[in-house]
């Protein structure tokens, strides 16, 4: 569905960028993916998705977020193997030192591995007549619509790329979408062209993940599907268990700001072992090792504030994690992403029913975007800034924070309404404020306080 719009470029072909093209091709006669990677029609993760060999999840704001975006794309991932996981049912979750209760809440996520995700979820967006893909492509500059010497000022009207051949090529556009995760250079670009400098939040989180992929039987998790471990603080270390395809598991463990990481199935279940719960080592005693033991660091976590700029070009627009990169082991990346292109649908929508064409949708979509990311890095954050090694942008309120989760966790024991309000909010279908209220605060502060 075209809405007048010619066309528009997706810097990027991540998560982030299918699920941006998927939205603009809904809009714009023409959307052009550009990708460093090769464009390769594989289950293999691309080689610049350096985490894309560990667990990954959708959560179900995200399941339904990308279904509308790409309807059918639900049933192409089962078909290939996806596991429904139907929380908090399916889920054996160990969190702020006490597991959950197994309550059948009416939510379903979906596990796969990153890869079949992006294969599954490109391969429905290339259906889409408007789109096509520019692999083994690098972006070489943004194209400004005025000189270099009009600091501050201009439009961007494009973007040069650098083919694998070597050739420079110009590609116009009226709107670019820059979706190229934490490595993007945007804000120094922005800052040279004499634009506003763009506000950042870091935070050091010394994060490591171990992970490889598994053979046990469908039942080996005493029937769960998916076996979740996040440590309370100061305790680092921590692991998750996920079926990710028939008798297909995988298996991602986790610590902070340790240098020495597991390299064998054996090393694998010596760090399980240590972990405060024993479930994630007794699956490893049974399961058979398949393929590659691989680890994956990440020293930070980054939030860029796009939407605090006051002077910010026109014909440009961010998703993604070049907004905001998160701790991983919450699993917000890829779900967040996806909401963020279905605000960028809203958005065109609103804008095309109106004729207001593109001028200033940057003053649209970032708030709206913005509220999404701030729900998940706020709740992923809190637990981040509770431990003494973290240092840069700390959330000064971790420490209650920390307490108010404990309290939660005792609550929902006997208030399945208060859990189902809590896994709501871990699955991004409701806003995170509906557990922040002074009357729950005091209620969970009470209940950790009697512990």
């Amino acid at each position: 569905m075209s809405t007048g719009w010619s066309t528009a470029v997706v810097l990027g072909r991540s998560m982030a960028g299918l699920a941006a093209a998927a939205a603009l091709s809904r809009h714009f006669s023409e959307v052009v993916v550009v990708e460093k990677d090769p464009d390769l029609d594989t289950e293999q993760p691309r080689p610049g998705v350096g985490q894309g060999h560990h667990y990954h999840a959708l959560a179900q704001g995200a399941v339904e977020a990308l279904e509308r975006l790409l309807p059918g794309i639900i049933e192409d991932l089962r078909g290939a193997g996806a596991v429904d996981v139907p929380f908090a049912l399916g889920v054996r979750f160990y969190d702020a030192g006490d597991w959950q209760p197994n309550r059948d809440l009416g939510f379903v996520s979906l596990n796969a591995t990153r890869g079949l995700i992006e294969q599954a979820t490109a391969a429905r967006v290339r259906r889409r007549p408007a789109v096509r893909f520019l692999g083994s492509s690098r972006l070489e500059r943004l194209v400004f619509d005025r000189s270099d010497s009009d600091r501050g000022d201009g439009s961007v009207c494009g973007v040069e790329v650098r083919r694998a051949d070597g050739a420079l090529e110009t590609l116009t556009a009226d709107l670019v979408v820059d979706c190229t995760g934490r490595v993007s250079k945007l804000p120094e670009v922005l800052v040279r062209r004499g634009f506003d400098p763009i506000q950042q939040f870091t935070l050091n989180i010394g994060i490591s993940y171990t992970s490889a992929l598994f053979r046990a039987p469908v039942d080996t998790a005493d029937g769960f599907s998916a076996v979740a471990v996040l440590p309370e603080p100061p305790t680092k270390r921590g692991g998750f268990v996920a079926r990710v395809h028939e008798d297909t598991w995988i298996v991602s463990l986790h610590t902070r700001f340790e240098r020495e990481l597991p390299r064998s199935h054996q090393e694998m279940l010596a760090f399980a072992e240590t972990i405060e719960v024993p479930d994630v080592a007794a699956f490893l005693r049974h399961a058979t090792l398949q393929g590659e033991v691989r680890s994956f660091r990440k020293g930070e976590a980054v939030w860029r504030r796009f939407d605090r700029t006051e002077r910010f070009p026109d014909g440009l627009l961010v998703l993604g994690d070049a907004i905001a990169s998160f701790n991983p082991i919450f699993g917000q990346g890829m779900s967040v992403a996806t909401l963020q292109a279905c605000v960028l649908d809203d958005v065109l929508t609103e804008r095309s029913a109106r004729g207001a064409g593109l001028d200033g949708i940057s003053r649209d979509y970032f708030p709206a975007a913005m509220a999404i990311t701030r729900a998940a890095w706020g709740s992923s954050t809190a637990v981040d800034s509770a431990y003494e090694e973290v240092t840069g942008d700390r959330n000064p309120n971790a420490a209650q924070n920390t307490k108010v989760m404990r309290g939660l966790r005792k609550l929902i024991a006997d208030d399945p309404k208060l859990h189902a309000d809590m896994v709501a909010v871990g699955q991004m279908t409701t806003p995170g404020d509906r557990l922040m209220t002074p009357e729950l605060i005091a209620r969970a502060l009470a209940a950790a306080e009697s512990t």
